[in-house]
């Protein structure tokens, strides 16, 4: 592996699946499970279906003891940065926008509305060329000065990330953040992260909004994206930043320095020709947020989070829903595929604890939802025909370590759900947890779509893009995000 003049891993990209030492291993690891399946079956299975308990064992104990750890988080900022300082930095916004015309005036009068002196920001609306519709309502509108449009040329890979490369490159704040089409953040926002890096440790490199979905209670699918994001950004990212681990960054509303995403750019040599911009995210990873969190950690970078709200749309649409499931679940497989080329490497330089929970995480999300339905065949199978085959498979040990899995953990994850609607106040969201065992295997079903997705070259690097709009009208009658926080609970991220 090339090594940088630093003494660091270079970075690596998405562009190719998987390298020479991660096929040679496969290739071993299948040779040799061919080999005990033909000369010892039973054993073999018995070994494979251990291997898969240990792997719940750790997954399930992950999320729980990510759980307990968010109780004890503290690190964000109340405070907000006095918007008559004379000091304050300028600030750049970065908006990717794709086929999003009838998003773009209740997005402009957002951004306007935010906090900030309007001298000191930089927003750059990222437009495609091949977006017309877009450009031309763009160029309808009567923009302020501080608004800019940066044309993205129609090469591939298409997405996100190239979009924000092509940003950064043209970026003079010291720091950045990024707002989709539909994100409504809280006015004070970038306030609260200006205070929260002025009063962080130097290695913080990005500060993470909590996300919040304004549409809750429109489909049973909204109610199940909410309870997720909930779950997400309440125990799961804070609970990570207490435990000095990585934690994957939402898609939007985190704030970075710009030097510092400069400092873990890409070899521009590995970007796509024409559009190379500055490497701040890997344009063929799909779910770049969670592959930038990698890359900002294999540098010494942390990420820390604020107390502050971004509201989004909820995707209505079962349809839609697993277009972006698959979006997210493809871009976990490659960041995990991406950061096991080098392990022993990576790991030494990211800090051995923080690599194999960053890959648990990544992989082993997308992992479970693959083994599920198996091992849901395979208890019901048992339990319906107490079957002496099945049964040969799991030793006593095993078979009761499998049965405490089972319930507990699913009782466990049933009831973080529950509480997630409790927590945040939707009590009429409760009710609708019980159709939990369908969105599993809703999810589980996006899981086996990205198999496919990955094993072709056509498909393996294209982002399901996901429409906005169809709840837009629901926006106004919302209560302040801020607001409705604040009279749900009282602390900061507490539970």
């Amino acid at each position: 592996m090339k090594i940088l003049f630093d003494g660091k891993v270079q970075r690596q990209t998405s562009a190719v699946l998987a390298n020479k030492g991660q096929v040679i291993a496969l290739c071993a690891l299948l040779s040799l499970l061919t080999i005990g399946a033909l000369t010892q079956p039973k054993q073999t299975v018995t070994v494979i279906i251990g291997v898969f308990l240990v792997f719940y064992a750790l997954f399930v104990g992950l999320k729980l003891t990510m759980h307990i750890a968010s109780l004890r988080y503290s690190e964000p900022l109340a405070k907000s940065a006095d918007i008559s300082d004379p000091d304050l930095p300028v600030f750049t916004v970065l908006v990717p926008l794709y086929k999003e015309a009838n998003m773009l005036k209740s997005l402009v009068r957002s951004i306007m509305d935010i906090e900030y002196p309007k001298e000191k920001l930089q927003v750059l609306l990222l437009l495609e060329e091949d977006d017309a519709d877009t450009r031309a309502e763009a160029i309808g509108m009567e923009l302020p000065v501080w608004f800019r449009t940066v044309l993205i040329p129609d090469i591939l890979p298409r997405g996100k990330p190239k979009a924000l490369n092509m940003g950064l490159a043209q970026a003079v704040g010291a720091f950045c953040v990024i707002y989709d089409a539909e994100d409504r953040p809280d006015p004070d926002q970038l306030l609260k992260a200006v205070a929260a890096f002025r009063a962080a440790p130097e290695d913080v490199g990005c500060v993470q909004a909590r996300l919040f979905f304004w549409n809750e209670s429109s489909t049973w699918i909204t109610r199940f994206y909410w309870i997720e994001y909930v779950i997400h950004f309440e125990w799961v990212l804070p609970g990570l930043a207490k435990l000095g681990l990585v934690p994957p960054l939402g898609g939007t509303s985190n704030h970075f320095k710009t030097e510092v995403l400069r400092s873990v750019a890409i070899d521009p040599e590995r970007l796509p020709k024409g559009a190379e911009g500055v490497g701040g995210w890997d344009p063929w990873n799909v779910t770049e947020d969670a592959e930038l969190a990698g890359a900002l950690s294999l540098r010494g970078y942390s990420v820390k989070m604020i107390d502050s709200v971004t509201r989004e749309e909820a995707t209505a649409s079962l349809r839609i829903a697993d277009r972006q499931r698959r979006r997210w679940l493809k871009g976990y497989l490659q960041t995990g595929l991406t950061y096991t080329r080098h392990p022993f490497r990576t790991a030494r330089e990211m800090g051995y604890l923080r690599w194999f929970f960053y890959i648990l995480l990544v992989l082993g999300t997308p992992t479970a939802l693959l083994l599920n339905p198996l091992f849901w065949g395979l208890t019901i199978a048992y339990f319906i025909t107490r079957s002496p085959i099945i049964e040969s498979f799991f030793p006593a040990p095993m078979f009761y370590s499998g049965l405490v899995l089972l319930v507990a953990g699913n009782l466990l994850l049933f009831y973080q759900m529950v509480i997630a609607c409790l927590h945040r106040g939707g009590y009429g969201s409760v009710r609708y947890v019980l159709l939990t065992p369908l969105w599993w295997a809703f999810t589980s079903w996006s899981a086996y779509q990205v198999l496919w997705e990955l094993a072709r070259p056509a498909t393996r690097h294209v982002w399901n893009k996901t429409p906005h709009g169809h709840d837009l009208g629901k926006e106004a009658g919302v209560e302040s995000v801020g607001a409705a926080i604040a009279r749900l609970r009282p602390g900061a991220f507490r539970p």
